[in-house]
């Protein structure tokens, strides 16, 4: 995931469930049984945050926070599939880079603060960034899914954000590779693997099913980095340190 490549939704595929490297070894690394944690607030802004951008990254950061507190207030009641779009555009104009050349990590989750401090992110960065931005403008949690898949075209993991309309609706793709917001059945490069929100966590059965295998508090670094920007909300809320 640390290289950009055109995915898609190879629904109806499941070589990437069998064993060797890849999203299923993943998913067993990640899914510790750790204490739950349920989220669906969205994002906080105010002068506090900014003013903490703004010392830590620096002026410029703290204008693109600005400039996404802009985008939550003038879009929040606009259609989804307005939201979806211009969310979608938003952080597809920010560059692309790899863990280790922004964060000195193999895999480091930013949040979207961090992402807009540095101008830069990685696929996990724009899905999960997306996802918080549409919870703030008022998209229901249940409609979004951030969803690990396998890019057949670069045979490695990527991650992208699923929109589901209703509970049992083909998805639509938020993907930082693509401008276009595609239904998941046009994304014949990528084979699901497992998806989760702040919630739930699903594993993904064939083209057309996931089931449901336990919520999202088993997958501890969701939970890190839900912690990790829960405290830098905080600075807004309570005035802590992040």
């Amino acid at each position: 995931m640390d290289q950009p490549g055109t995915m898609a939704f190879a629904y109806g595929q499941r070589p990437f469930l069998s064993g060797g490297r890849g999203p299923v070894a993943l998913v067993l690394v990640l899914v510790l049984l750790v204490g739950g944690w349920a989220w669906a607030q969205g994002l906080v802004f105010g002068e506090a945050v900014l003013q903490w951008v703004q010392q830590r990254y620096g002026d410029e950061a703290r204008q693109r926070v600005e400039h996404l507190q802009d985008l939550v207030d003038d879009y929040a009641d606009a259609s989804e599939q307005t939201q979806l779009e211009q969310v979608n555009r938003f952080f597809n104009g920010i560059a692309y880079d790899s863990d280790f050349a922004m964060w000195d990590r193999k895999d480091y989750w930013a949040t979207p603060y961090e992402v807009l401090g540095i101008d830069a992110a990685d696929c996990e960065d724009y899905a999960i960034s997306k996802y918080f931005t549409l919870i703030s403008m008022g998209v229901a949690e249940e409609r979004l899914r951030i969803t690990y898949v396998k890019s057949l075209t670069l045979d490695e993991a990527h991650m992208v954000l699923a929109y589901y309309p209703t509970a049992d609706a083909e998805p639509l793709i938020l993907d930082n590779l693509r401008d276009s917001i595609e239904p998941a059945g046009r994304r014949a490069d990528l084979v699901p693997v497992y998806s989760f929100n702040g919630a739930d966590l699903w594993l993904a059965a064939n083209r057309a099913d996931s089931r449901r295998v336990g919520s999202a508090d088993r997958l501890s670094r969701w939970q890190a980095y839900q912690a990790r920007l829960n405290r830098q909300m905080a600075v807004g809320i309570d005035g802590g340190r992040p």
